[in-house]
């Protein structure tokens, strides 16, 4: 049998690189059969068959479903274990290579098992002092080729051993035992698990700045990619500048990961930390944005929706986008307020849904797309913690955050940015005005603060933009807005002091700004779509008596 000197000199690691390229190449085509089954049986499934047969028959589907994509993740972990693997054995045998000929130029000579010896210091006479220098000298370099040569052949020998140890962990149960739900719910783990048995580093994305993320990912080549978003969905999902249908893709992974881990059971290894009450809590979320995400598999084009954020802890967070808005000449985002959570979700894809259908009906044709944004903790309306809904603690806290995402879809556009709008409704309005005050602004083009019990500031100049695309929305029966503006929130936008401009409201209540057919609904559609919505006078007689100013400010 040949030593591993011999072997590691002569191999050829084409087998190998072919092995990974195949493994790969599965892990793309299952990332293709997931987006296929979702769009074309999933998808127009849900929108047309209802009953105790198709829930049964979807419970099925959604679960081959999750398995292709559970296939996706571990064949791409084989991948990059057998490409990391190679890289790392192919730099043993560089290094083996390269001290073998130092050695051999140094006279020295390797036999066929790495074995180095010398046959100049050999034939010199011992008792001669000179040849006994030269001999001493001749035995320390001696020495350090074959330390040379050990090193390299430990380092493929241990490449070897992690390239084992992470392939061990991905033993593809999946595909053995289907009936198996742990295997799904565990594999996320075991790649984690291989991962770090072969020394692999995640993406390392640059933070808090959508512009050179955008940048980073211009700059890998395609299959690094898809190596991250299918590696590592959570940390690529989350990062503000990389493209929507990227970070929908990750996101999907991440969430059908954890929903796995979490339906499984296996609280203390999936959610250290957490209870089973918060996980629990956790699973509640995640299905119910789960659910809205399936409902609209097969939506037409322009309808579909891209999860851009998600967090499943406490009331949960979501960020879904309406269409795409990389591709869309205007852009809205709608930031709600007080108590918005998780099962919030699909009231507010109804209020997107209805905005942007406002906004094609003005744009000429012009590809709108709209975004609920709840990447905040929305305070809770509790007559025991009126600081987090009377403060401004929890928008300031969000501000950063809209900010930087808001300048990720910029960073994210083909082209030229698109036109942006960024309506607050409620304390949504205070998280947009903090957001537009603080930093270097909000970078958006339009600013529409809907039911507002204040923005921060005093006037409509303080949010770092032309006043005149300022937007203020109020109905004369917002019990919530007429009640509580220009107290703890700042000053009251509806006075004409504020300096924004009021546009026509025709419905009622604080909630009602959406109803089909309303004018409130049209003009906030028109602002969306660059286009002027019909306005009222500044001083607004319907404000009379309330105060335009924030007490001892």
């Amino acid at each position: 049998m040949a030593s591993d000197f011999s072997r590691l000199m002569k191999q050829d690691f084409s087998d190998l690189e072919a092995a990974a390229k195949s493994w790969r190449e599965l892990s793309t085509t299952m990332d293709s059969l997931t987006d296929r089954h979702r769009r074309q049986v999933t998808g127009p499934l849900h929108a047309s068959w209802k009953g105790d047969d198709a829930d049964a028959a979807l419970f099925y589907l959604e679960d081959v479903e999750s398995r292709i994509g559970v296939v996706e993740t571990e064949a791409m972990a084989v991948a990059e274990v057998l490409d990391t693997t190679k890289s790392w054995m192919e730099a043993a045998q560089t290094e083996l290579r390269n001290a073998v000929r130092r050695a051999e130029e140094d006279h020295f000579e390797v036999d066929g098992d790495g074995w180095v010896s010398d046959p100049t210091a050999a034939g010199l006479p011992h008792q001669d002092p000179d040849a006994q220098q030269i001999i001493a000298d001749r035995s320390g370099l001696l020495g350090e080729h074959r330390a040379a040569i050990d090193t390299a052949l430990a380092d493929a020998q241990k490449a070897s051993n992690d390239g084992a140890k992470a392939l061990a962990e991905l033993n593809g149960d999946i595909l053995t035992d289907p009936f198996n739900d742990d295997a799904a719910a565990e594999s996320s783990q075991d790649v984690r698990n291989a991962m770090k048995a072969i020394g692999v580093q995640g993406p390392q994305v640059p933070e808090n700045d959508p512009k050179a993320a955008a940048e980073w990912w211009k700059a890998l080549s395609p299959e690094e990619r898809q190596t991250y978003t299918t590696l590592y969905p959570k940390e690529i999902g989350a990062t503000d500048g990389l493209p929507s249908d990227v970070r929908d893709d990750a996101n999907r992974t991440a969430l059908a990961q954890e929903l796995n881990m979490a339906e499984a059971g296996n609280y203390a290894e999936s959610f250290p930390g957490d209870s089973v009450e918060t996980v629990n809590q956790r699973l509640n979320n995640m299905l119910v944005l789960n659910e809205q995400l399936e409902k609209a598999d097969g939506a037409p084009k322009g309808k579909e929706l891209y999860l851009l954020g998600y967090d499943s802890k406490d009331d949960g967070r979501a960020i879904i986008a309406m269409g795409n808005p990389d591709t869309a000449a205007h852009t809205g985002v709608l930031v709600p307020g007080t108590n918005t959570e998780m099962t919030g979700v699909p009231g507010q894809l109804d209020r997107i849904d209805k905005l942007q259908s406002a906004a094609q009906q003005q744009s000429k044709g012009e590809s709108v797309a709209m975004i609920t944004w709840l990447g905040y903790d929305a305070p809770e309306a509790k007559l025991t913690d009126f600081d987090s809904v009377g403060g401004r603690g929890r928008a300031e806290d969000a501000a950063p955050d809209l900010r930087q995402f808001v300048a990720g879809t910029h960073a994210s556009h083909d082209g030229s940015p698109s036109h942006t709008t960024v309506i607050g409704h409620s304390y949504g309005t205070t998280v947009v005005g903090a957001a537009a005050a603080g930093g270097n602004g909000l970078s958006a083009d339009d600013v529409v603060a809907v039911g507002s019990p204040g923005m921060t500031v005093d006037h409509a100049a303080d949010l770092q933009m032309d006043p005149e695309h300022v937007w203020i929305a109020t109905a004369e029966d917002d019990g919530i807005a007429n009640n509580t503006a220009g107290y703890t929130l700042g000053r009251n936008p509806m006075t004409g002091v504020f300096g924004g401009n009021n546009i026509e409201v025709d419905t009622h209540g604080h909630s009602g700004y959406w109803d089909k057919g309303s004018e409130s609904l049209a003009n906030q559609g028109a602002i969306i779509a660059g286009k002027q919505p019909a306005e009222i006078p500044k001083e607004n007689p319907g404000m009379e008596g309330q105060p335009d100013f924030v007490p001892g400010g």
